[in-house]
């Protein structure tokens, strides 16, 4: 079992679309994924058309709940944990991290939607992480959410910073590379992101030939590479 999480401490960043991306790409080469949602303005579980979910990471983490009851399977080939605003109580909670991370070790994946303000839940991301991938569009906020969103995740492999591209590009971004490795492709700008968004799918799932889908599944394949090795499709 891998887990990654999906950074920026910038909200609008990319980092929920990315998440849910990843997710249902990596699911399509073969491997059993779960998706978190650990932010507590839930947008995640919000385009999954999930509303006020009576279990979260916080029933999981604390042993009220178990998986089977709290992890929800999706239409997406991928089971997901939901959030809702109550989980911003993992902040005053003392969790187990190891312990936790046994609740999942049946996955092959797991993706975390980190929340994007500078707390305990990010904390906790971390502790629980492998590895990082950080996101980030051209704006000065959001390459300031990839330094700080850094600062919590020192001891998770970085798996570099994944460039979210909008139509007026500029290059902020590339002040990055000097401690990062940039990604290639990029995320192109995409109208069907927004239309998935609105139709409460990821976009691989609502537009398969999507530029933006095509661009997640390679940037997924490399990703997939670097945290098992060769072995990038499971089914190879």
């Amino acid at each position: 079992m891998k887990i990654i999480s999906i950074a920026n401490t910038t909200g609008g960043s990319g980092k929920s679309t990315t998440a849910l991306a990843v997710a249902v790409a990596a699911a399509e080469y073969g491997r059993n994924v779960l998706l978190i949602d650990l932010d507590e303005r839930a947008n995640l579980t919000f385009q999954l058309a999930i509303e006020n979910p009576r279990f979260t990471m916080l029933e999981v983490a604390t042993g009220s709940a178990s998986n089977e009851v709290a992890i929800i399977r999706t239409n997406e080939r991928i089971d997901f944990l939901p959030a809702a605003p109550r989980i911003t109580a993992l902040d005053t909670t003392q969790i187990p991290v190891e312990n936790l991370k046994q609740k999942f070790a049946n996955y092959d994946l797991v993706v975390i939607d980190t929340s994007s303000a500078l707390n305990q839940r990010l904390a906790l991301a971390a502790e629980l992480s492998d590895a990082v991938l950080y996101v980030s569009t051209d704006s000065l906020a959001a390459v300031r959410g990839v330094v700080l969103a850094s600062d919590f995740f020192k001891k998770a492999d970085s798996l570099g910073v994944l460039p979210i591209m909008s139509a007026a590009q500029g290059s902020a971004i590339s002040v990055l590379s000097d401690d990062f490795k940039v990604l290639d492709p990029a995320i192109p700008s995409d109208e069907n992101v927004l239309i998935a968004q609105i139709e409460n799918k990821s976009v691989l799932n609502y537009a398969k030939a999507a530029l933006a889908s095509d661009a997640y599944r390679d940037i997924t394949y490399f990703l997939l590479e670097d945290l098992f090795g060769s072995k990038a499709d499971a089914a190879l």
